[in-house]
Protein backbone atom coordinates (compact mmCIF):
# COMPACT_ATOMS: atom_id res chain seq x y z
CA UNK A 1 0.00 0.00 0.00
CA UNK A 2 1.49 3.35 -0.62
CA UNK A 3 1.43 6.70 1.43
CA UNK A 4 1.61 10.02 0.61
CA UNK A 5 4.98 11.55 1.95
CA UNK A 6 7.11 14.17 0.12
CA UNK A 7 9.92 12.74 2.36
CA UNK A 8 9.97 9.43 0.30
CA UNK A 9 10.32 10.89 -3.24
CA UNK A 10 13.94 9.96 -3.77
CA UNK A 11 15.83 11.51 -6.95
CA UNK A 12 16.35 8.36 -9.13
CA UNK A 13 19.63 7.85 -11.36
CA UNK A 14 18.97 9.69 -14.89
CA UNK A 15 18.78 7.28 -17.57
CA UNK A 16 18.52 8.66 -21.38
CA UNK A 17 15.61 7.45 -22.80
CA UNK A 18 15.97 7.11 -26.69
CA UNK A 19 13.00 7.38 -29.19
CA UNK A 20 13.82 7.96 -32.83
CA UNK A 21 11.23 9.16 -35.34
CA UNK A 22 11.30 11.17 -38.24
CA UNK A 23 8.80 14.37 -38.34
CA UNK A 24 5.79 12.24 -40.68
CA UNK A 25 6.45 8.76 -39.41
CA UNK A 26 4.46 7.51 -36.92
CA UNK A 27 6.61 6.68 -33.18
CA UNK A 28 5.28 3.35 -31.49
CA UNK A 29 7.97 1.21 -29.89
CA UNK A 30 11.87 1.40 -30.46
CA UNK A 31 13.45 -1.82 -29.65
CA UNK A 32 12.05 -2.86 -26.71
CA UNK A 33 11.57 0.43 -25.11
CA UNK A 34 7.45 1.54 -25.46
CA UNK A 35 6.40 4.82 -24.94
CA UNK A 36 5.34 5.90 -21.71
CA UNK A 37 1.67 7.72 -21.06
CA UNK A 38 -0.11 9.78 -18.98
CA UNK A 39 -3.36 10.01 -19.59
CA UNK A 40 -4.69 13.07 -17.73
CA UNK A 41 -8.31 13.57 -17.39
CA UNK A 42 -10.07 16.96 -16.01
CA UNK A 43 -13.53 16.84 -14.28
CA UNK A 44 -16.64 19.44 -15.98
CA UNK A 45 -13.33 21.62 -17.50
CA UNK A 46 -14.80 24.35 -19.64
CA UNK A 47 -13.61 24.07 -23.38
CA UNK A 48 -13.02 28.17 -22.88
CA UNK A 49 -11.51 27.62 -19.65
CA UNK A 50 -8.01 26.94 -20.12
CA UNK A 51 -5.63 30.30 -20.25
CA UNK A 52 -4.35 30.14 -23.67
CA UNK A 53 -7.71 29.79 -25.02
CA UNK A 54 -9.18 32.53 -22.99
CA UNK A 55 -6.40 35.62 -23.24
CA UNK A 56 -5.00 34.36 -19.76
CA UNK A 57 -8.08 35.18 -17.60
CA UNK A 58 -7.89 31.93 -16.26
CA UNK A 59 -3.86 31.29 -14.67
CA UNK A 60 -2.83 27.78 -16.29
CA UNK A 61 0.71 28.19 -17.39
CA UNK A 62 1.66 24.46 -17.65
CA UNK A 63 -1.30 23.56 -19.58
CA UNK A 64 -0.53 26.65 -21.94
CA UNK A 65 3.33 25.51 -22.87
CA UNK A 66 1.83 21.68 -23.22
CA UNK A 67 -0.70 23.30 -25.63
CA UNK A 68 2.06 25.43 -27.44
CA UNK A 69 4.08 22.17 -27.93
CA UNK A 70 1.31 19.77 -28.51
CA UNK A 71 -1.43 18.72 -30.71
CA UNK A 72 -5.29 20.63 -29.42
CA UNK A 73 -7.84 18.38 -30.57
CA UNK A 74 -10.08 20.94 -31.63
CA UNK A 75 -13.52 17.82 -32.36
CA UNK A 76 -13.14 15.66 -29.08
CA UNK A 77 -16.41 14.21 -28.02
CA UNK A 78 -17.38 12.54 -25.20
CA UNK A 79 -20.50 11.53 -23.29
CA UNK A 80 -22.58 14.88 -21.60
CA UNK A 81 -21.57 13.61 -18.01
CA UNK A 82 -19.07 12.01 -16.37
CA UNK A 83 -19.50 8.18 -15.47
CA UNK A 84 -20.53 7.04 -19.14
CA UNK A 85 -17.90 8.88 -20.47
CA UNK A 86 -15.57 7.16 -18.38
CA UNK A 87 -16.72 3.87 -19.32
CA UNK A 88 -16.49 4.77 -22.82
CA UNK A 89 -12.47 5.40 -22.18
CA UNK A 90 -11.94 2.16 -20.23
CA UNK A 91 -13.75 0.10 -22.60
CA UNK A 92 -13.58 1.19 -26.01
CA UNK A 93 -17.20 1.35 -26.75
CA UNK A 94 -19.64 4.36 -26.73
CA UNK A 95 -20.92 5.07 -23.15
CA UNK A 96 -24.43 3.47 -24.18
CA UNK A 97 -22.61 0.61 -26.26
CA UNK A 98 -20.67 -0.27 -22.55
CA UNK A 99 -23.92 -0.29 -20.89
CA UNK A 100 -24.05 3.42 -19.37
CA UNK A 101 -26.66 4.85 -20.90
CA UNK A 102 -27.04 7.45 -18.21
CA UNK A 103 -26.35 7.68 -14.86
CA UNK A 104 -29.29 6.46 -12.89
CA UNK A 105 -28.46 4.08 -11.35
CA UNK A 106 -24.87 4.53 -10.93
CA UNK A 107 -23.78 2.38 -7.91
CA UNK A 108 -25.02 -0.25 -10.01
CA UNK A 109 -22.76 -0.22 -13.12
CA UNK A 110 -19.82 -2.08 -13.75
CA UNK A 111 -17.69 -2.43 -16.87
CA UNK A 112 -17.10 -5.75 -16.63
CA UNK A 113 -18.67 -6.67 -20.27
CA UNK A 114 -15.62 -5.84 -21.60
CA UNK A 115 -12.17 -6.12 -21.56
CA UNK A 116 -10.58 -2.85 -20.07
CA UNK A 117 -8.01 -1.06 -21.64
CA UNK A 118 -5.34 -1.28 -18.64
CA UNK A 119 -5.97 -5.26 -19.17
CA UNK A 120 -5.07 -5.04 -22.79
CA UNK A 121 -1.57 -2.65 -21.41
CA UNK A 122 -0.34 -5.04 -19.10
CA UNK A 123 0.88 -8.08 -21.71
CA UNK A 124 3.04 -5.78 -23.02
CA UNK A 125 4.68 -4.99 -19.83
CA UNK A 126 3.01 -1.72 -18.62
CA UNK A 127 3.35 -0.49 -15.14
CA UNK A 128 -0.55 0.47 -14.64
CA UNK A 129 -1.70 2.82 -12.27
CA UNK A 130 -5.24 4.91 -11.75
CA UNK A 131 -5.89 7.93 -9.50
CA UNK A 132 -8.10 10.00 -8.53
CA UNK A 133 -12.15 9.52 -9.62
CA UNK A 134 -13.11 5.81 -10.68
CA UNK A 135 -16.57 6.07 -11.01
CA UNK A 136 -17.28 3.02 -13.07
CA UNK A 137 -18.22 0.61 -10.56
CA UNK A 138 -17.56 0.22 -7.22
CA UNK A 139 -20.08 -2.11 -5.31
CA UNK A 140 -18.33 -4.93 -5.70
CA UNK A 141 -14.56 -5.65 -6.08
CA UNK A 142 -14.56 -7.31 -9.42
CA UNK A 143 -15.84 -3.46 -10.99
CA UNK A 144 -13.12 -1.59 -9.04
CA UNK A 145 -9.44 -0.54 -10.83
CA UNK A 146 -6.88 -3.33 -9.36
CA UNK A 147 -9.27 -6.03 -10.31
CA UNK A 148 -9.54 -4.13 -13.70
CA UNK A 149 -6.34 -4.05 -15.03
CA UNK A 150 -4.44 -1.47 -13.06
CA UNK A 151 -1.46 -2.35 -10.20
CA UNK A 152 -2.78 0.69 -8.14
CA UNK A 153 -5.25 2.80 -6.84
CA UNK A 154 -5.55 6.26 -4.91
CA UNK A 155 -8.70 7.54 -5.39
CA UNK A 156 -12.17 7.24 -4.64
CA UNK A 157 -15.13 5.59 -6.37
CA UNK A 158 -18.14 8.06 -6.80
CA UNK A 159 -18.26 10.71 -9.36
CA UNK A 160 -17.11 13.62 -6.48
CA UNK A 161 -15.53 13.65 -3.01
CA UNK A 162 -17.97 15.62 -0.61
CA UNK A 163 -15.21 18.35 -0.10
CA UNK A 164 -11.56 18.99 -1.15
CA UNK A 165 -10.55 18.88 2.01
CA UNK A 166 -12.83 16.68 4.22
CA UNK A 167 -12.43 13.65 1.65
CA UNK A 168 -16.21 12.37 2.98
CA UNK A 169 -18.30 10.25 0.33
CA UNK A 170 -20.72 12.19 -1.95
CA UNK A 171 -24.14 13.47 -0.23
CA UNK A 172 -25.60 14.82 -3.72
CA UNK A 173 -26.49 12.31 -5.79
CA UNK A 174 -29.40 9.72 -5.39
CA UNK A 175 -27.54 6.89 -6.17
CA UNK A 176 -24.98 7.58 -3.08
CA UNK A 177 -24.95 6.32 0.29
CA UNK A 178 -27.20 8.91 2.50
CA UNK A 179 -27.20 7.13 5.51
CA UNK A 180 -27.53 9.67 7.65
CA UNK A 181 -26.82 13.74 7.74
CA UNK A 182 -23.16 13.65 9.75
CA UNK A 183 -20.86 16.78 9.11
CA UNK A 184 -18.07 15.30 6.73
CA UNK A 185 -15.68 16.83 9.00
CA UNK A 186 -16.91 14.57 12.14
CA UNK A 187 -17.30 11.28 11.00
CA UNK A 188 -19.17 10.85 7.41
CA UNK A 189 -17.81 7.76 5.71
CA UNK A 190 -14.78 8.63 3.61
CA UNK A 191 -14.45 7.91 0.12
CA UNK A 192 -10.70 7.77 -0.57
CA UNK A 193 -9.12 3.98 -1.23
CA UNK A 194 -5.76 3.03 -1.52
CA UNK A 195 -5.36 -0.27 -3.45
CA UNK A 196 -2.71 -2.57 -4.50
CA UNK A 197 -3.70 -5.48 -6.57
CA UNK A 198 -5.96 -7.83 -5.11
CA UNK A 199 -5.72 -5.66 -1.33
CA UNK A 200 -7.97 -2.94 -1.18
CA UNK A 201 -7.44 -0.75 1.38
CA UNK A 202 -8.92 2.79 3.04
CA UNK A 203 -6.47 5.83 2.40
CA UNK A 204 -5.21 7.17 5.91
CA UNK A 205 -7.89 8.97 7.58
CA UNK A 206 -5.32 11.42 8.41
CA UNK A 207 -5.24 12.80 4.50
CA UNK A 208 -8.15 14.63 5.84
CA UNK A 209 -7.24 17.89 5.76
CA UNK A 210 -5.45 17.99 2.66
CA UNK A 211 -6.21 19.56 -0.94
CA UNK A 212 -7.58 16.73 -3.26
CA UNK A 213 -5.55 17.92 -6.54
CA UNK A 214 -2.17 18.34 -4.19
CA UNK A 215 -3.16 14.76 -2.97
CA UNK A 216 -3.72 13.07 -5.73
CA UNK A 217 -0.35 15.05 -7.57
CA UNK A 218 2.23 13.99 -5.12
CA UNK A 219 1.21 10.17 -4.83
CA UNK A 220 1.67 10.51 -9.06
CA UNK A 221 4.92 11.78 -8.41
CA UNK A 222 6.06 9.38 -5.54
CA UNK A 223 4.92 6.60 -8.33
CA UNK A 224 6.53 8.09 -10.75
CA UNK A 225 10.32 8.27 -9.09
CA UNK A 226 9.23 4.65 -7.67
CA UNK A 227 9.33 3.30 -11.55
CA UNK A 228 11.69 1.44 -13.09
CA UNK A 229 12.28 3.51 -16.11
CA UNK A 230 13.26 -0.06 -18.07
CA UNK A 231 9.88 -0.73 -17.74
CA UNK A 232 6.80 0.85 -19.82
CA UNK A 233 4.58 3.05 -17.40
CA UNK A 234 1.00 3.78 -18.02
CA UNK A 235 -1.18 6.53 -15.05
CA UNK A 236 -4.72 7.08 -15.60
CA UNK A 237 -4.83 10.83 -13.32
CA UNK A 238 -8.36 11.32 -13.07
CA UNK A 239 -8.71 15.00 -11.20
CA UNK A 240 -11.73 16.23 -9.25
CA UNK A 241 -11.19 19.64 -10.82
CA UNK A 242 -13.17 21.58 -11.62
CA UNK A 243 -15.94 19.19 -9.70
CA UNK A 244 -18.14 20.85 -7.29
CA UNK A 245 -17.47 19.43 -4.22
CA UNK A 246 -20.77 17.50 -3.56
CA UNK A 247 -21.32 18.84 -0.38
CA UNK A 248 -19.38 20.05 2.79
CA UNK A 249 -21.30 19.06 5.20
CA UNK A 250 -21.88 21.69 7.60
CA UNK A 251 -24.62 24.16 7.59
CA UNK A 252 -22.35 26.92 6.67
CA UNK A 253 -20.75 25.76 3.84
CA UNK A 254 -23.41 23.29 2.70
CA UNK A 255 -23.77 23.85 -1.23
CA UNK A 256 -20.79 25.78 -1.73
CA UNK A 257 -19.04 23.49 -3.98
CA UNK A 258 -16.50 25.88 -5.52
CA UNK A 259 -13.52 25.18 -3.52
CA UNK A 260 -9.49 26.65 -3.49
CA UNK A 261 -6.90 27.74 -1.30
CA UNK A 262 -7.19 31.03 -0.44
CA UNK A 263 -3.79 32.42 -1.32
CA UNK A 264 -4.61 31.16 -4.90
CA UNK A 265 -8.07 32.81 -5.31
CA UNK A 266 -6.16 35.73 -4.49
CA UNK A 267 -4.61 35.45 -7.83
CA UNK A 268 -7.58 36.07 -9.42
CA UNK A 269 -8.24 39.73 -7.91
CA UNK A 270 -9.24 41.49 -11.03
CA UNK A 271 -12.25 38.88 -11.84
CA UNK A 272 -15.51 40.28 -10.66
CA UNK A 273 -17.41 37.34 -8.79
CA UNK A 274 -16.24 35.28 -6.26
CA UNK A 275 -17.56 31.79 -8.15
CA UNK A 276 -15.49 32.21 -11.41
CA UNK A 277 -12.79 33.40 -8.52
CA UNK A 278 -12.68 30.33 -6.62
CA UNK A 279 -13.36 28.42 -10.23
CA UNK A 280 -10.21 29.92 -11.69
CA UNK A 281 -7.93 28.46 -8.34
CA UNK A 282 -8.81 25.39 -8.95
CA UNK A 283 -7.67 25.77 -12.15
CA UNK A 284 -4.74 26.87 -11.08
CA UNK A 285 -4.59 24.26 -8.72
CA UNK A 286 -5.52 21.72 -11.64
CA UNK A 287 -2.64 22.99 -13.64
CA UNK A 288 -0.28 22.75 -10.42
CA UNK A 289 -0.68 19.46 -10.04
CA UNK A 290 -0.30 18.15 -13.76
CA UNK A 291 3.38 20.37 -13.51
CA UNK A 292 4.37 18.51 -10.44
CA UNK A 293 3.95 15.26 -12.62
CA UNK A 294 5.96 16.04 -15.35
CA UNK A 295 8.63 17.70 -12.96
CA UNK A 296 8.74 13.60 -11.71
CA UNK A 297 9.18 12.68 -15.31
CA UNK A 298 11.70 14.78 -16.38
CA UNK A 299 13.73 14.37 -12.94
CA UNK A 300 13.59 10.33 -13.92
CA UNK A 301 14.55 11.02 -17.25
CA UNK A 302 11.08 9.39 -18.30
CA UNK A 303 9.46 12.72 -20.07
CA UNK A 304 11.14 12.17 -23.40
CA UNK A 305 9.76 9.22 -23.62
CA UNK A 306 6.18 9.68 -22.68
CA UNK A 307 3.14 10.73 -24.75
CA UNK A 308 0.68 13.31 -22.73
CA UNK A 309 -2.64 13.35 -23.08
CA UNK A 310 -5.55 15.54 -21.24
CA UNK A 311 -9.33 15.27 -22.13
CA UNK A 312 -12.10 16.86 -19.62
CA UNK A 313 -14.72 13.90 -19.15
CA UNK A 314 -17.78 16.31 -20.46
CA UNK A 315 -19.10 20.07 -20.62
CA UNK A 316 -18.09 22.54 -18.32
CA UNK A 317 -21.37 23.23 -16.01
CA UNK A 318 -22.69 26.31 -16.85
CA UNK A 319 -23.09 27.52 -13.12
CA UNK A 320 -19.19 27.91 -12.78
CA UNK A 321 -17.17 26.90 -16.08
CA UNK A 322 -17.89 28.31 -19.54
CA UNK A 323 -17.57 26.93 -22.87
CA UNK A 324 -17.51 29.45 -25.62
CA UNK A 325 -18.29 29.31 -28.79
CA UNK A 326 -20.01 26.20 -28.11
CA UNK A 327 -23.72 26.42 -26.92
CA UNK A 328 -24.79 24.57 -23.71
CA UNK A 329 -22.42 22.64 -21.16
CA UNK A 330 -22.59 19.74 -19.00
CA UNK A 331 -25.42 17.07 -18.74
CA UNK A 332 -26.49 18.91 -22.62
CA UNK A 333 -26.22 17.27 -25.86
CA UNK A 334 -25.51 20.68 -27.38
CA UNK A 335 -21.60 20.84 -28.42
CA UNK A 336 -20.63 22.34 -24.68
CA UNK A 337 -21.62 19.53 -23.57
CA UNK A 338 -20.26 17.01 -25.40
CA UNK A 339 -17.57 18.52 -27.43
CA UNK A 340 -14.91 18.80 -24.60
CA UNK A 341 -11.05 20.29 -24.44
CA UNK A 342 -8.39 17.61 -25.30
CA UNK A 343 -4.73 17.84 -26.39
CA UNK A 344 -1.66 15.65 -27.30
CA UNK A 345 1.48 17.00 -25.64
CA UNK A 346 5.24 15.50 -25.17
CA UNK A 347 8.68 15.35 -26.83
CA UNK A 348 7.39 12.30 -28.78
CA UNK A 349 4.96 14.85 -31.03
CA UNK A 350 6.37 15.30 -34.61
CA UNK A 351 8.49 18.89 -34.52
CA UNK A 352 6.30 19.97 -37.55
CA UNK A 353 2.65 19.22 -35.53
CA UNK A 354 3.82 20.66 -32.34
CA UNK A 355 1.47 24.05 -31.45
CA UNK A 356 -1.26 23.18 -33.74
CA UNK A 357 -4.60 21.67 -34.20
CA UNK A 358 -6.38 18.62 -35.39
CA UNK A 359 -10.43 19.75 -36.76
CA UNK A 360 -10.60 15.59 -36.96
CA UNK A 361 -13.25 13.70 -35.74
CA UNK A 362 -11.68 11.71 -32.34
CA UNK A 363 -14.46 9.84 -29.72
CA UNK A 364 -13.40 8.98 -25.92
CA UNK A 365 -14.21 5.11 -26.78
CA UNK A 366 -11.08 5.83 -29.02
CA UNK A 367 -8.30 5.87 -26.65
CA UNK A 368 -8.96 2.16 -26.42
CA UNK A 369 -6.95 1.99 -29.45
CA UNK A 370 -5.39 5.20 -29.66
CA UNK A 371 -3.35 4.08 -26.76
CA UNK A 372 -2.78 0.37 -27.09
CA UNK A 373 -2.39 0.03 -30.81
CA UNK A 374 -1.24 3.46 -31.86
CA UNK A 375 1.21 4.95 -28.85
CA UNK A 376 2.39 1.24 -27.32
CA UNK A 377 2.38 -0.84 -31.16
CA UNK A 378 0.21 -3.51 -29.53
CA UNK A 379 -2.98 -5.14 -31.36
CA UNK A 380 -6.44 -5.34 -29.10
CA UNK A 381 -7.68 -8.75 -29.55
CA UNK A 382 -10.52 -9.32 -31.84
CA UNK A 383 -12.60 -10.37 -28.65
CA UNK A 384 -12.74 -7.95 -25.65
CA UNK A 385 -16.39 -8.05 -25.04
CA UNK A 386 -19.74 -8.57 -25.37
CA UNK A 387 -19.88 -6.43 -28.85
CA UNK A 388 -17.49 -5.13 -30.80
CA UNK A 389 -15.61 -1.91 -29.91
CA UNK A 390 -16.77 1.24 -31.26
CA UNK A 391 -12.79 2.41 -30.62
CA UNK A 392 -10.87 3.74 -33.96
CA UNK A 393 -7.25 4.21 -33.71
CA UNK A 394 -6.61 7.90 -35.45
CA UNK A 395 -2.96 7.94 -33.97
CA UNK A 396 -1.50 8.31 -37.79
CA UNK A 397 -4.06 10.82 -38.91
CA UNK A 398 -3.23 12.87 -35.42
CA UNK A 399 0.44 12.75 -35.85
CA UNK A 400 0.18 13.80 -39.47
CA UNK A 401 -2.49 16.08 -39.45
CA UNK A 402 -4.42 14.37 -42.22
CA UNK A 403 -8.33 13.30 -42.31
CA UNK A 404 -9.66 11.22 -39.20
CA UNK A 405 -10.93 7.58 -40.04
CA UNK A 406 -14.00 8.46 -37.80
CA UNK A 407 -16.70 9.52 -39.63
CA UNK A 408 -19.62 9.81 -37.11
CA UNK A 409 -19.76 10.10 -33.71
CA UNK A 410 -23.24 8.94 -31.88
CA UNK A 411 -24.04 10.67 -28.56
CA UNK A 412 -26.90 8.79 -27.44
CA UNK A 413 -29.04 6.53 -29.00
CA UNK A 414 -33.15 5.73 -27.94
CA UNK A 415 -34.16 2.60 -27.48
CA UNK A 416 -35.89 0.76 -24.31
CA UNK A 417 -32.99 1.15 -21.74
CA UNK A 418 -32.04 4.73 -22.60
CA UNK A 419 -34.97 8.15 -21.12
CA UNK A 420 -32.52 9.96 -20.14
CA UNK A 421 -32.95 10.69 -15.96
CA UNK A 422 -30.36 12.87 -15.24
CA UNK A 423 -31.98 15.78 -17.61
CA UNK A 424 -33.71 18.23 -16.01
CA UNK A 425 -36.95 16.86 -15.74
CA UNK A 426 -36.72 13.19 -17.04
CA UNK A 427 -36.77 12.44 -20.70
CA UNK A 428 -35.47 10.91 -23.76
CA UNK A 429 -32.96 12.61 -25.91
CA UNK A 430 -30.89 11.21 -28.70
CA UNK A 431 -28.02 12.40 -30.99
CA UNK A 432 -25.22 11.80 -32.98
CA UNK A 433 -22.77 13.94 -35.78
CA UNK A 434 -22.21 12.66 -39.14
CA UNK A 435 -19.37 14.64 -41.22
CA UNK A 436 -20.44 18.36 -40.59
CA UNK A 437 -24.25 17.98 -39.64
CA UNK A 438 -25.69 16.71 -36.57
CA UNK A 439 -28.80 15.89 -35.68
CA UNK A 440 -30.51 16.08 -31.85
CA UNK A 441 -33.91 14.65 -31.27
CA UNK A 442 -35.83 15.44 -27.90
CA UNK A 443 -34.50 17.36 -25.42
CA UNK A 444 -30.64 18.41 -25.22
CA UNK A 445 -30.81 20.76 -21.87
CA UNK A 446 -29.94 24.22 -21.05
CA UNK A 447 -28.98 26.07 -24.39
CA UNK A 448 -27.50 28.89 -23.41
CA UNK A 449 -24.32 30.47 -24.29
CA UNK A 450 -21.43 31.61 -22.00
CA UNK A 451 -18.43 33.09 -22.20
CA UNK A 452 -15.76 34.39 -19.62
CA UNK A 453 -16.82 37.54 -17.99
CA UNK A 454 -14.74 40.50 -18.47
CA UNK A 455 -12.06 41.17 -15.74
CA UNK A 456 -12.66 44.58 -13.37
CA UNK A 457 -10.47 47.27 -14.21
CA UNK A 458 -9.81 47.61 -10.22
CA UNK A 459 -8.93 44.46 -7.44
CA UNK A 460 -12.03 43.26 -6.42
CA UNK A 461 -11.67 41.46 -2.68
CA UNK A 462 -12.76 37.78 -2.52
CA UNK A 463 -15.92 38.03 -0.22
CA UNK A 464 -18.13 40.10 -2.07
CA UNK A 465 -20.37 37.69 -3.66
CA UNK A 466 -21.44 34.50 -2.44
CA UNK A 467 -17.70 33.49 -1.55
CA UNK A 468 -16.78 32.27 2.51
CA UNK A 469 -13.78 30.98 4.45
CA UNK A 470 -14.19 28.45 6.61
CA UNK A 471 -12.94 29.45 10.07
CA UNK A 472 -9.49 29.17 11.14
CA UNK A 473 -8.43 27.42 7.53
CA UNK A 474 -7.32 29.05 4.32
CA UNK A 475 -10.33 27.31 2.37
CA UNK A 476 -12.07 29.40 0.05
CA UNK A 477 -15.52 28.47 -1.17
CA UNK A 478 -17.67 29.88 -3.46
CA UNK A 479 -21.42 29.05 -4.52
CA UNK A 480 -22.35 28.56 -8.83
CA UNK A 481 -24.07 31.55 -10.80
CA UNK A 482 -27.73 30.91 -10.83
CA UNK A 483 -28.83 31.39 -14.46
CA UNK A 484 -32.08 31.22 -16.19
CA UNK A 485 -31.93 28.07 -18.04
CA UNK A 486 -33.00 28.05 -21.38
CA UNK A 487 -34.58 24.82 -22.84
CA UNK A 488 -34.65 24.37 -26.57
CA UNK A 489 -37.24 21.21 -27.74
CA UNK A 490 -36.10 19.21 -30.52
CA UNK A 491 -39.45 18.20 -31.64
CA UNK A 492 -39.35 16.52 -34.16
CA UNK A 493 -35.42 17.03 -34.41
CA UNK A 494 -32.85 19.88 -34.61
CA UNK A 495 -30.27 19.73 -37.43
CA UNK A 496 -27.02 21.89 -37.36
CA UNK A 497 -24.33 22.21 -40.10
CA UNK A 498 -20.87 22.15 -37.55
CA UNK A 499 -18.99 23.55 -40.07
CA UNK A 500 -20.53 26.60 -40.83
CA UNK A 501 -22.38 26.68 -37.29
CA UNK A 502 -20.26 25.73 -34.49
CA UNK A 503 -22.52 27.53 -31.82
CA UNK A 504 -25.71 25.74 -33.29
CA UNK A 505 -27.69 28.65 -33.62
CA UNK A 506 -29.02 28.21 -36.95
CA UNK A 507 -31.67 24.84 -36.65
CA UNK A 508 -32.10 23.27 -40.64
CA UNK A 509 -34.96 21.38 -39.64
CA UNK A 510 -37.08 22.97 -41.79
CA UNK A 511 -34.97 23.78 -44.63
CA UNK A 512 -36.37 21.18 -47.13
CA UNK A 513 -33.09 21.30 -48.93
CA UNK A 514 -31.59 19.63 -45.62
CA UNK A 515 -34.21 16.56 -45.26
CA UNK A 516 -32.83 13.93 -47.09
CA UNK A 517 -29.45 14.50 -44.79
CA UNK A 518 -31.54 14.69 -41.96
CA UNK A 519 -33.72 11.22 -42.61
CA UNK A 520 -29.83 9.58 -43.15
CA UNK A 521 -29.21 10.64 -39.50
CA UNK A 522 -32.40 9.89 -38.28
CA UNK A 523 -32.04 6.35 -40.02
CA UNK A 524 -28.69 5.87 -38.44
CA UNK A 525 -30.09 6.76 -34.70
CA UNK A 526 -32.38 4.08 -34.89
CA UNK A 527 -30.31 1.24 -36.37
CA UNK A 528 -27.46 2.57 -33.72
CA UNK A 529 -30.82 2.24 -31.48
CA UNK A 530 -31.65 -0.90 -32.33
CA UNK A 531 -27.55 -2.94 -31.17
CA UNK A 532 -27.66 -1.33 -28.10
CA UNK A 533 -26.92 -3.57 -25.15
CA UNK A 534 -28.56 -4.46 -21.13
CA UNK A 535 -27.32 -1.93 -19.09
CA UNK A 536 -24.39 -2.74 -17.81
CA UNK A 537 -25.80 -3.76 -14.00
CA UNK A 538 -24.74 -5.84 -11.87
CA UNK A 539 -27.80 -6.29 -9.86
CA UNK A 540 -30.84 -6.02 -12.81
CA UNK A 541 -33.47 -6.25 -10.44
CA UNK A 542 -34.09 -2.94 -8.52
CA UNK A 543 -35.24 -4.35 -5.43
CA UNK A 544 -31.78 -6.28 -5.03
CA UNK A 545 -29.46 -3.42 -5.89
CA UNK A 546 -31.45 -1.33 -3.63
CA UNK A 547 -30.79 -4.09 -0.66
CA UNK A 548 -27.30 -4.08 -1.83
CA UNK A 549 -27.11 0.38 -1.34
CA UNK A 550 -28.80 -0.47 2.23
CA UNK A 551 -25.70 -3.19 2.75
CA UNK A 552 -22.86 -0.40 1.70
CA UNK A 553 -24.60 2.90 4.05
CA UNK A 554 -24.32 0.00 6.93
CA UNK A 555 -20.96 -0.91 6.34
CA UNK A 556 -19.73 2.15 5.49
CA UNK A 557 -21.28 4.25 8.84
CA UNK A 558 -19.51 0.80 10.71
CA UNK A 559 -16.34 1.42 9.30
CA UNK A 560 -15.72 5.28 7.96
CA UNK A 561 -14.89 4.10 4.78
CA UNK A 562 -17.18 3.50 1.46
CA UNK A 563 -15.57 0.06 -0.12
CA UNK A 564 -16.89 -2.90 -2.07
CA UNK A 565 -19.75 -4.70 -0.11
CA UNK A 566 -17.70 -7.75 -0.73
CA UNK A 567 -14.02 -6.24 0.51
CA UNK A 568 -13.77 -8.50 3.40
CA UNK A 569 -14.28 -11.55 0.89
CA UNK A 570 -10.98 -11.67 -0.26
Amino acid sequence: AHSVNENRIIMAARIAAVFAFFAVSIPTAVASEKPHVLFVVGDDVGYNDIGHFNGGKTITPTMNSLLEEGIFLSSYYTFKICSPSRAAMMTGRYPWAAGFYDMSADTDHCTTNSTALPELLKPMGYHTHALGKWDVGFMEKKCTATYRGFDTFFGYYAACQADYWYHGASGGYPSSPKCEKTPYQNGWPTDFSNNTGMEIHPAAAALNGTYNTGLLAEEAARLVYAHPTSDPFYMYLAFMAVHDGCESGTAEFAKLGKQAPLATVNLYNRTKLDTYKVAGAMYTELDRGINTVLDALKAKSMWDNTVFIFVSDNGGPLDHCTNFPLRGGKHTFFEGGVRVMSFMSGPLIPAGRRGTRWNGMIASADWYKVIVEGIAGGEVPPKTGTREPDAINSWGAILTGTESPRKEVVHQVENQYSCDVTQGGGGCCSSMRMGEMKIIVGGPGDSRTIAVPELSTEPVAFGNSSGVIEEGTDHARADGIKGNVEELKCNPYCLFNLTADLSEQNDLASDPSYKEIAQTLLARLKYHGSTGPLPAYIWPNLTVWKSKVSELCVNSLASGYMEPIDSNNN
